[in-house]
């Protein structure tokens, strides 16, 4: 090129703008998983250097000068695609977490994303032997034995931080080494694990023919296990349990054991290519065998091992316990057909720890409240297997049950027998509890309670008063001990105090069980009455009473009067007493006050008194007086609607003799003889027919009468047919000439009657 020409470019790139500072927008992908080295690619703007060689022909070219870091550690690989784009790679060997993705260019200007990339750690979540397991003559090397971390979805895990594996054989004679390290041999092994480093591949091997068992373990993982073959490795003659727990077993806890193919040596056996048939069998009903513990168990198991195969590690289970539990095993060699001899062994299972507790009940008949019952209790474990179990356990009712009894009991080698007592009528379940276990517990099935023999009635109280004739419900209970209703049947018989026979209904409950509401009647008025309830009846009282409190009986309203009956005749115009009550519809002596209306039958209401009683109430006594005279009468009383009347009749008779009545004819001439008739009448001119006596006659002013004298009264009456007057004539007429009528023994008893003196007198028919 021209000097001139080379002169002219440099001046142009020494004095052209410096290239932009790289800007990073986006890293693809954005995670990745840990010990994994992941190719990103980076996404903004980048400007590379230009590179010219001025001594050459060679165009002028772009130069890749960029670097990018991951967290602390550099990415490699890293290539300029375009302006736009970077690829690196990220070590594997970067930390779990999110780490700051920068880019730095040839000038040192850098641009940085935060937390643009995260490394995942799935975790290591295991130890296997990849594997499969291994054979080897006495004192020779096995083939390589790998172990290797896993994550949770069985892949290789590279470990995250520094781990060490630790490796040990149950062999005393056993040792090991890492591949590639022959000529050194170690007991035990630890192998230390870098971060990103996922696994180790060991040698083993043993002076002592056997299975002998390697372990593996590492910090938290729990340890792992594989078995290998050393010996002389001879055709196969027998299979035998080489590993035999030595303590019983725990019912439904699975126990190992191990099942070895021998040959004639009694070491380890060489399998044929089609292998040894294995069968497996045990004689519990409720055991099984299983190759691993995802597997279902089988009381029959049979299995086919080849290959290095000649251990079969095995797991039994057993859910019922008992003192001996065979095993077997038997071989078949597939190859010759032969039988290999077999081999038995004999286990204990123990029960396992107490899960719950039984209940039963050892009757079968209806329970009754107050009534002991049988119980039997027994501990067991998940597998119903009954435990020893010895202690103390509560007791109680599901519903509670107040009155339950015992509350506890004791316990001794898993079994106790009760006798309870139940005081509710109810559905129950009986509870029994470990108090220091409350999920080991247990409940009989619900059953009913039945009330017990009565002991008690019990009667509702009667709120008063009551009114006669008003049925109110009285509510009865035959109760037993406990106060539950009890289901005997029975009946009552009812009284109450101070009320007439007849007054109380009814008188008898009638059979009932447990209770009854029946409508009680009374239709006496008391003061104060108590119901008695007797069991039985009246001639035949059982034990069982009660009696309500007292209570008043209040009479109706009124619906009639009782009027006494008057005995024996009653004189006119002398009071008598006469008892009057007025009445509900049963006879009960009212409280309504009345104003009564009195009447005697065939009695004008002027010959009687009183015709009226006002402010009567409940019963009085009423003085009466009659001043008509007559064979028979009766009282009656009325108030509005309610009547009441004498049931029988008196008889009225005349008072004393107090005068006398004259019957005489109209008009009397002087000349004229007439008819004259006296009746004895008391006070009131009733007739007294008791009177025998006699009476003067006399006239006034003038004037002579005969007889002046008449003959004894009968009946109370007397008649005179001829009566005769003289010293009158000349002296009509005379409308009033006295006849006076005075007793012949008494002259207060006197009547004047006024004669009809004239000079004639018509005549009459």
């Amino acid at each position: 090129m021209h000097p001139l020409a080379l002169a002219l470019l440099a001046w142009v790139i020494s004095c052209s703008a410096s290239p932009d500072t790289p800007r990073l927008q986006a890293v693809s992908p954005e995670r990745t998983a840990f010990g994994t080295p992941e190719r990103l690619l980076l996404s903004g703007a980048f400007a590379p250097d230009v590179a010219v060689d001025l001594g050459s022909e060679t165009p002028p070219s772009l130069e890749n000068r960029f670097e990018v870091r991951i967290g602390s550690e550099r990415a490699y690989g890293v290539r300029f695609r375009s302006r736009d784009a970077l690829e690196a790679t990220a070590p594997a060997t970067l930390p779990p977490g999110r780490h700051d993705v920068t880019v730095t260019d040839a000038q040192g200007r850098s641009s940085t994303l935060s937390e643009a990339f995260e490394v995942i750690d799935r975790g290591v979540h295991r130890l296997v032997f990849v594997t499969s397991m291994r054979a080897a003559r006495p004192g020779e090397w096995t083939e390589p034995i790998r172990i290797e971390l896993r994550d949770p979805s069985g892949q290789p895990a590279p470990t995250p931080t520094p781990r060490v594996l630790h490796i040990t054989s149950d062999s005393e004679t056993g040792h090991f080494t890492r591949l590639g390290q022959e000529d050194e041999a170690w007991r035990e092994l630890e192998v230390p694990l870098a971060p990103g480093e996922s696994g180790v591949d060991v040698l083993y091997r043993d002076t002592t023919p056997g299975y002998h068992t390697l372990e593996s373990s590492s910090h938290d993982l729990p340890s792992i296990a594989q078995t290998v073959a050393v010996g002389r490795l001879g055709p196969p003659t027998a299979v035998r349990f080489t590993r035999v727990p030595t303590s019983p077993l725990v019912a439904g806890e699975p126990v190992a054991l191990t099942v070895d193919v021998l040959d004639s040596s009694g070491g380890p056996a060489s399998l044929p290519a089609t292998g040894i048939q294995l069968t497996l069998r045990t004689t519990s009903s409720a055991g099984g065998l299983a190759v691993s513990e995802g597997d279902p168990y089988h009381p029959d198991l049979t299995l086919v091992l080849q290959g290095a195969q000649g251990r079969l590690p095995l797991l039994y289970k057993d859910t019922r316990s008992g003192a001996e539990v065979w095993l077997s095993a038997s071989g078949f060699n597939r190859d010759t057909y032969g039988a290999l001899t077999p081999h038995s062994v004999s286990l204990a299972v123990q029960p396992g720890t107490t899960q719950r507790l039984e209940v039963l009940r050892t009757g079968t008949g209806p329970l009754q409240a107050g009534v002991p019952e049988r119980f039997i209790l027994t501990s067991l474990d998940a597998w119903n297997n009954r435990t020893p179990y010895t202690g103390t356990v509560r007791l109680d009712t599901l519903p509670p049950d107040p009155g339950f009894s015992p509350g506890e009991v004791e316990m001794e080698v898993g079994m106790a027998a009760f006798n309870a007592e139940f005081s509710r009528v109810q559905r129950v379940s009986v509870v029994a509890e470990d108090p220091h276990a409350s999920n080991v517990r247990g409940a009989t099935p619900e059953f009913t309670i039945q009330a017990g023999l009565p002991t008690h009635l019990a009667v509702s109280p009667v709120v008063g008063p009551r009114w006669a004739g008003e049925a109110f419900l009285l509510t009865l209970e035959a109760l037993d001990r406990f106060g539950n209703r009890a289901e005997t049947p029975l009946s009552v018989t009812l009284s109450a105090s101070g009320v007439p026979e007849g007054a109380l209904s009814p008188t008898t409950s009638g059979t009932f069980t447990g209770a009854i509401t029946f409508p009680v009647t009374l239709t006496a008025a008391v003061e104060e009455t108590r119901i008695s309830l007797v069991e039985g009846t009246a001639t035949s009282p059982g034990a069982l009473r009660a009696t309500t409190g007292g209570f008043a009986v209040l009479p109706g309203a009124t619906q009639r009067f009782v009027v006494e009956d008057t005995t024996g005749a009653q004189t006119a115009g002398v009071p008598f007493r006469v008892r009057i009550r007025a009445v509900d519809t049963y006879g009960n002596t009212t409280r309504d006050v009345h104003e009564l209306e009195l009447d005697a039958q065939g009695v004008h209401a002027h010959q009687f008194a009183p015709a009226h009683f006002s402010g009567f109430q409940g019963q009085a006594d009423v003085d009466v007086t009659v001043l008509l005279a007559l064979p028979s009468t009766r009282l009656s009383v009325v108030s509005g609607t309610a009547k009441g009347q004498q049931p029988g009749t008196f008889a009225v008779n005349p008072g004393p003799v107090v005068r006398f009545q004259a019957q005489v004819p109209p008009c009397i001439t002087s000349s004229d003889r007439w008819k004259l008739s006296l009746q004895a009448v008391d006070n009131w001119n009733n007739a007294v027919t008791s009177y025998s006596g006699a009476a003067r006659l006399a006239l006034s002013p003038f004037g002579t009468i005969s007889p002046s004298t008449t003959p004894a009264f009968t009946g109370g009456t007397v008649t005179l047919p001829n009566v005769t007057w003289s010293d009158v004539a000349g002296r009509e007429p005379q409308s009033c000439l006295e006849l006076i009528v005075t007793d012949s023994e008494d002259a207060r008893k006197t009547v004047r009657q006024c004669l009809n003196l004239q000079l004639s007198c018509p005549k009459h028919r």
